[in-house]
């Protein structure tokens, strides 16, 4: 596993616009000082162990557990994730999310959501037995979806790079280093972003609610 960032920018200055931020999830103090949890109401079915931080959700039920950074100033630059993508029963309604928000009058959010899919979506993806589906998603400004995948109880890296076109967010997302989707926003860079990682049984992600209890597991997350 990788160690956690102690330099002194990220414990002293992790508030300040444009600095780096890296978790590596392996010290609860840190943990409780930079996350805070976005659950609204549902299980806070989330904790660090083993050097990552595990999400679960309860089987036949509507979690949506949520855990975001208490620093809401990213912006331009680059988000990566490392996340284990477990095996989901198959059309499960359950999506691993690691995305970013901005919340105000105009809403913004820029997202990867994985899981096993609906019939629909794993259909289009010509997703095997062994994948999960993967969604990277901007929900407005303009509404924008690819749907990719990844092979299931594996590691992946998933990464966003915002840069700026004209004074407005330009989006790419790769999986594993592999560019997957680029898109022009319409989102002015003045908006700025806060980190969430999710584990959320969502409708749209499948075809029933799942029989079994998920999880997912988060390793880093990284902003530079």
């Amino acid at each position: 596993m990788m160690t956690s960032c102690t330099h002194p920018l990220f414990l002293k200055k992790a508030t300040v616009k444009n600095l780096p931020f890296v978790e590596t999830f392996n010290n609860q103090e840190n943990f409780n000082t930079y996350w805070k949890d976005n659950s609204f109401g549902h299980p806070k079915s989330y904790q660090l162990e083993k050097e990552t931080l595990k999400i679960t959700t309860r089987a036949n039920s509507t979690d949506r557990v949520k855990v975001k950074t208490k620093r809401k100033d990213f912006g331009i630059g680059t988000y990566e994730w490392k996340i284990y993508v477990p095996k989901f029963n198959l059309h499960d309604q359950c999506s691993i999310g690691a995305f970013i928000y901005h919340s105000g009058k105009r809403p913004y959010e820029l997202d990867f959501e994985i899981g096993s899919g609906n019939i629909e979506d794993r259909k289009e993806a010509n997703a095997k037995p062994n994948e999960a589906t993967v969604h990277c998603t901007s929900q407005n400004h303009p509404n924008s979806s690819g749907t990719f995948t990844v092979a299931t109880e594996q590691w992946h890296t998933f990464k966003m790079e915002l840069t700026a076109v004209n004074k407005k967010y330009f989006v790419k997302w790769y999986i594993n280093t592999i560019l997957v989707k680029s898109l022009q926003t319409d989102i002015k860079i003045k908006h700025k972003f806060s980190v969430h990682n999710s584990l959320e049984n969502l409708s749209f992600m499948g075809e029933q609610l799942p029989e079994k209890e998920n999880y997912v597991l988060f390793d880093s997350f990284r902003f530079y």
